[in-house]
């Protein structure tokens, strides 16, 4: 079970007194906080040590077996443009790398928009839940969700993930759980007070392993190759297609050859 205590020993000061809940299984921590957004404060969280319904992105599922990686939601109230909630997710990035180092990973990088690799595998998913105030068209409120693996699961990954999943760390830490949760949350609640300025932009461009590189834009209709050439300040993704037209891309997927 996650220590409540040895989470807030490493919290920050600001944070203290934010609702922590922590479960050992929950079918999603992302379902779960949007099903009470609208009567919790903001910073509420909830952790899980495995999810029998864990969410991605594009309606996927996300892998959440237990004794392998933490899962967590957090909800926020930012006033903030609809169009400008990727800025949540693209904090979130920054704040998941810089937490990671500091415990030690080995150089995690960000794979626009959401993904965070390491050794070229993933090894962290970000997904960002919004709700739409229909009268002001701002967010209402958005739960933001991160789930990582920071060890190998007992038996490896299945068959379908062996190719693209990997885990932060070889080997079990004393806490590593804990601190994980804490220095993310210290780290993008510091991002997070000046989000609508977009500060953090050049740290994420420095992490993004793609720009440069030919990339494929898969939609429902096309898969389209290019080059990712630029993120710009809406942390949307400039791309050069083969016929020299240029596209800003805020959603949708992208795959690359490592």
């Amino acid at each position: 079970m996650l220590s409540l205590e040895k989470i807030k020993e490493f919290l920050c000061e600001e944070l203290q007194n934010a609702d922590i809940n922590i479960f050992d299984e929950v079918t999603s921590t992302n379902t779960l906080l949007k099903e009470q957004g609208r009567s919790k404060n903001e910073w509420c969280t909830v952790i899980a040590s495995s999810q029998t319904g864990g969410k991605g992105r594009l309606g996927r599922s996300f892998y959440s077996p237990e004794n392998t990686g933490v899962y967590f939601s957090v909800l926020l109230k930012p006033d903030l443009k609809i169009e400008k909630a990727i800025l949540i997710t693209t904090a979130a990035a920054v704040a998941v790398t810089k937490a990671l180092e500091k415990l030690g990973a080995e150089n995690p990088q960000i794979k626009w928009v959401n993904d965070i690799f390491i050794n070229n595998k993933k090894v962290c998913g970000i997904l960002t839940e919004s709700v739409i105030n229909s009268v002001s068209k701002k967010l209402d409120f958005a739960v933001l969700g991160v789930g990582v693996n920071l060890f190998e699961p007992k038996g490896s990954f299945p068959e379908d993930l062996k190719s693209i999943a990997g885990a932060v760390f070889s080997e079990e830490m004393p806490d590593i759980k804990e601190r994980f949760v804490a220095e993310f949350l210290n780290g993008f609640y510091k991002l997070y007070k000046n989000l609508s300025t977009a500060s953090f932009m050049n740290e994420y461009r420095e992490k993004c392993f793609i720009l440069g590189k030919e990339i494929s834009v898969i939609s429902d209709e096309s898969v389209r190759k290019g080059i990712a050439k630029a993120i710009d300040e809406n942390a949307r993704l400039e791309v050069e297609f083969s016929d020299n037209h240029i596209e800003f891309i805020s959603s949708g997927e992208i795959s690359i050859k490592i």
